[in-house]
């Protein structure tokens, strides 16, 4: 009784709290941020996605560098949230704007990628329930659109990865799961084929090496 006690006398505090912050600072899209994170902890999603809404609106017409603008990592758990809600595009909005900013991002580079794979599932769900073969065939090529997107972004996430010895093997690890997917539905493109046949020829050099040198022995 006394822990549930205490868990309900946390969440009045914690909305008193929310209150308290949005009637100081009705907006601040980082206090409009924190209520959708909130809300989404409570399950109540649909409130969560008017916060994030309201929050993207007060900042997103505002030109690269002013400061009503969130700063770069407030954005990135801005675009965590936004697909935890299923907003992806504009999760993928907020992500385009911040890679533009920095490029060299391995966070904001893979969440691209993620958030395309998920945009993708969504457009494949929608073609499986569509019968009319017009209107499936541009969805299909929407979906291999959003597809082939994915794995760009998680492609680059995954080269600044090893740049940079990032460390977050978790990202990591999930990266390379969905580009091996990817890879599997869309086939590996001529670059990568092209690089497999080096780094092969490369092998085989070393090996026909070994045996001269073995041979001279």
């Amino acid at each position: 009784m006394t822990d549930l006690s205490w868990e309900s006398d946390a969440e009045t505090r914690c909305e008193r709290l929310i209150t308290e912050a949005i009637l100081l600072a009705p907006e601040s899209p980082e206090t409009l941020q924190t209520l959708a994170n909130v809300r989404i902890s409570q399950s109540k999603f649909e409130e969560a996605r008017k916060a994030l809404a309201d929050s993207i609106e007060i900042w997103k017409n505002l030109p690269a560098g002013d400061e009503g603008v969130p700063d770069f990592p407030t954005r990135i758990s801005l675009s965590r949230l936004l697909m935890e809600v299923e907003m992806e595009g504009d999760a993928m909005e907020v992500l385009e704007q911040l890679v533009d900013e920095d490029d060299t991002s391995v966070e904001a580079w893979y969440l691209g990628g993620w958030c395309s794979y998920l945009m993708a599932e969504k457009s494949k769900a929608v073609q499986d329930l569509n019968s009319e073969g017009a209107e499936a065939g541009g969805e299909d090529s929407d979906h291999n659109e959003a597809l082939t997107s994915s794995r760009d972004w998680l492609r680059n996430s995954l080269r600044l990865y090893e740049l940079q010895d990032y460390e977050d093997d978790r990202l990591r690890d999930h990266a390379l799961e969905l580009v091996h997917d990817l890879d599997v539905e869309l086939g590996a493109t001529r670059e990568e084929d092209g690089d497999e046949e080096a780094q092969d020829e490369g092998w085989e050099s070393d090996v026909e090496v070994e045996d001269q040198e073995m041979d001279g022995a």
